[in-house]
């Protein structure tokens, strides 16, 4: 048997890549006022995508750790704690932190650009983790919809670990209903199309992406069987980073999809590519760090610090990106080490001390 960093090499190097995605795109954003970076705010549009990337390989690992592992109360119950012992820690740190300037704002002890984003009312979505169902747009660690997106797969996930459980290829059902009902959705009410749901519909934009993840891990033998194209992988990749931007969004979507599947059929063949000898993997576990904690590091460096910094700089506050980066990539190992691990490991020994099966005594024997 493999173990399980060869398994997953090419999924786990896309994970980083993704995130990677993800920072460059909100990077840009705060520097478009230059050309460098209204140019790659007009052509990284699509890395927003990336985050299905995250949903196909969230259902792939879910299902081939706990598929068969959520067959009663307490194993569900169990389940849905360590998930939410992996996401909510830093989830809450983060939300924590605007709160605070939120709070600050409010008392009118400190000022901010973009006030709207610091909306008291949203509190309780985000606290709960109900904001890519309904919550105000675009507000404190607005990366974290995808989390709220996440967890709804995760609570809907036992229903269908039971379903798939009867009839294997009802799987393929649970991808296209929700794929087409978005649709239907989009076109008969008119909203914008469903790949840019986020903190309202974000939720149902992750079933499709979360349930194609675990129809992979379901027929992976299949999968493994089939042709490998050398350079496949890497070339889609690299074709969707660069011209991504000119696809229509559901093309791009698809395109997103297929970076998956090719990334899975590598890995259940056990197969070596010049996309997984360029080590991304290695840097995996800093995915959902990096992910959550480039906005707050961004509104530290790039809104707090370059109001002092960026009229003194030769190129203003484009010169703080690579700050903000070199800051992020520290900050990230550094909660990874010594906030959300040791978090994580203490929130799962709680619930294990709680919720152990008590050992039933044995009937004493040889007594009268």
């Amino acid at each position: 048997m493999q173990d399980t960093t060869t398994e997953t090499r090419h999924l786990d190097g896309l994970r980083i890549v993704a995130a990677s995605a993800v920072v460059i795109l909100h990077y840009a954003d705060y520097v478009k006022d230059h050309p460098i970076g209204r140019f790659m705010v007009d052509h990284t549009w699509h890395f927003n995508l990336f985050v299905d990337l995250f949903f196909v390989i969230s259902g792939y690992v879910i299902a081939s750790q706990y598929l068969t592992k959520v067959g009663s109360p307490s194993s569900v119950s169990r389940f849905l704690w360590r998930r939410f012992a992996r996401i909510y820690p830093l989830h809450l740190a983060t939300l924590g932190f605007y709160v605070a300037i939120a709070l600050a704002m409010h008392a009118g002890i400190a000022r901010g650009d973009n006030p709207a984003r610091y909306p008291l009312s949203d509190i309780p979505a985000q606290l709960f983790l109900l904001h890519a169902i309904d919550g105000a747009r675009l507000t404190f660690n607005f990366p974290s919809w995808s989390l709220s997106a996440e967890f709804f797969c995760y609570v809907l996930f036992p229903l269908m670990a039971i379903l798939i459980s009867r009839r294997r290829p009802v799987i393929l059902a649970l991808i296209a209903v929700p794929f087409i009902a978005n649709t239907l959705v989009t076109v008969m009410a008119g909203f914008e199309p469903w790949p840019d749901w986020i903190n309202k519909g974000g939720a149902f934009r992750a079933v499709p992406a979360f349930n194609l993840g675990i129809a992979c891990y379901l027929y992976r033998a299949q999968i493994a069987r089939l042709p490998a194209i050398p350079g496949l992988l890497s070339g889609l990749l690299v074709m969707f980073i660069l011209i991504g931007a000119y696809l229509p969004i559901m093309l791009a979507l698809l395109v997103v999809y297929a970076i998956a599947l090719l990334a899975i059929h590598h890995d259940c063949a056990g197969q070596t590519t010049l996309f997984s000898r360029l080590g991304f993997a290695r840097w995996s576990d800093l995915t959902y760090s990096s992910y959550m904690l480039h906005i707050p590091v961004a509104t530290i460096v790039l809104t707090l610090a370059s109001r002092y910094l960026a009229p003194v700089l030769p190129g203003g506050k484009l010169m703080l990106v690579p700050v903000a980066i070199v800051a992020l990539a520290m900050l990230s190992v550094m909660s990874l080490r010594y906030f959300e691990t040791p978090l994580r490991r203490a929130l799962n020994a709680f619930y294990d001390r709680q919720f152990r099966p008590h050992p039933v005594a044995a009937p004493l024997t040889g007594q009268t």
